[in-house]
């Protein structure tokens, strides 16, 4: 069966199937040259989600007769506005490419903040993530010129969508239950929508017949899967984890305090061998006072407590968390308090964040800190967490271990069984989708490296 492979970020393949609520669709992937009129060009900002929402839009399009063309006339920038950073970032290039000409459609999260799209492109096309299945009726508007607005909350199990290998991902909510002060996202997805669980049954098992073979389930977050739909992701995990197949599945972010709930089950899914030993547990701030602020719906005490579980049975899972520092109330007491969680708990991945005020958000009514304060903590933590990541990651140099090759990058590049990226030295060949025996010879912060054995 002809496959969709993922190769330098391009698409390459002459169909694809795709698991809709009454059967399979099949429908031609086309990746054309030049301009064309039936031609348009998608660029992904943000999340994993955000990455399966593209997935869908490629779907719905190459379904309506559109291929995938890198100079088409039609751009859709698929948005992220968890940072002010990654904004204006997205501003400038809707800037740039208005500048050459181009009918652009933006979607995504950013469309929540209209007034400084159109700032930028008083023609622009925008849906809201919830829009999405209306993708084809947007870019049909961007080509005539009409500056519509897409903001619908529909669904979107039954829309076609592209399987890629041996990466898929399978989003199976959106939408939280929580109330952060500083989230916008909260704002762009507003509705909690879980999946059912027999749709995202039948979507990994196509994917893994198509050659998928890391799952990454996606969502805003994972923990809160279910809560509509009388169920709950630890039973979705079982019917997912049953399934046939040589595959590995990646857990996407779970708050701490959906993970507490469930630690018996975490635990059991940690010890399936298609389940990689890895979970991303955002804590924000190590400052109780702070997260209280923040409004978090955890403590930090319940970040810690779920850590400890977890490598109290499996020592070598892979802990990534989010730290915003910065955020308006914190002073340098509260800074010094996440300072000491991260040494206690000694994180494998952190993804610090400098604070930036969203538009909407109860957190952009505060004062903030000075910028040169912000920049000040974002630097000492950043060096903090290096150091600590390149101390763990070390201690792998020497070890033998499996990989499964998931990207081609410089070099072939995979995952071992906790998550940890290895970047595979040398010129013996491996393939995307193979599982190498790699000896680990160096590591840096980020990475490890080996050479096959």
């Amino acid at each position: 069966m002809p496959k969709i492979e993922k190769r330098d970020n391009q698409l390459n393949a002459k169909h694809a199937d795709y698991p809709g609520d009454e059967g399979r669709v099949r429908i031609n992937l086309k990746l054309g040259r030049g301009r064309s009129p039936s031609a348009v060009w998608i660029e992904t900002y943000g999340c994993t989600l955000n990455q399966a929402d593209s997935d869908i839009m490629k779907g719905v399009l190459i379904e309506s007769g559109y291929s995938l063309v890198p100079d088409a006339e039609t751009f859709i920038l698929n948005t992220c506005t968890v940072k002010e950073a990654t904004e204006n970032k997205i501003i400038s290039r809707i800037i740039e490419l208005k500048g050459k000409g181009k009918k652009i459609v933006v979607a995504g999260c950013l469309g929540i903040n209209e007034e400084r799209v159109r700032k930028a492109d008083p023609t622009a096309v925008i849906v809201h993530p919830g829009a999405i299945a209306r993708i084809f009726e947007a870019v049909q508007c961007a080509k005539r010129g009409e500056p519509r607005k897409f903001s619908e909350i529909e669904g979107k199990q039954g829309l076609p969508r592209i399987f890629t290998r041996p990466i898929l991902r399978v989003p199976v909510q959106e939408g939280c239950v929580g109330n952060c002060h500083f989230c916008q996202t909260k704002i762009a997805r507003p509705v909690l929508l879980s999946h059912s669980r027999q749709w995202v049954r039948s979507s990994v098992e196509r994917g893994v017949e198509m050659g998928a073979r890391e799952i990454q389930i996606t969502g805003q977050d994972t923990g809160a899967y279910g809560l509509d739909i009388n169920s709950s992701l630890p039973e979705l995990m079982k019917e997912v984890l049953s399934l046939d197949g040589d595959f590995r599945v990646r857990l996407g972010m779970i708050n701490p305090g959906h993970a507490k709930k469930f630690i018996p089950e975490i635990i059991e899914m940690l010890g399936n061998p298609k389940f990689y030993r890895f979970l991303h547990l955002p804590v924000q701030t190590g400052s109780e006072k702070v997260r209280q602020e923040m409004n978090r719906a955890h403590t930090v005490a319940d970040f810690e407590f779920v850590v400890g579980k977890v490598r109290e049975k499996f020592p070598d899972t892979v802990i990534s968390t989010d730290i915003i520092v910065g955020y308006p109330s914190e002073n340098k007491e509260d800074f010094e308090e996440t300072k000491k969680l991260i040494k206690r708990v000694r994180p494998d991945i952190v993804n610090v964040s400098k604070y930036s005020s969203r538009r909407g958000t109860y957190a952009s009514t505060l004062k903030k800190l000075k910028t040169e304060e912000i920049k000040r903590r974002s630097t000492e933590m950043s060096a903090l967490v290096r150091r600590i990541s390149a101390e763990k990651n070390s201690g792998y140099v020497g070890m033998e271990a499996d990989v499964l090759i998931t990207e081609m990058q410089k070099t072939p590049t995979g995952r071992m069984q906790n998550y940890k990226q290895v970047c595979i030295l040398g010129k013996k060949k491996v393939k995307l989708g193979e599982w190498a025996r790699v000896k680990i010879k160096d590591s840096n912060y980020g990475s490890l490296f080996g050479e096959l054995v």
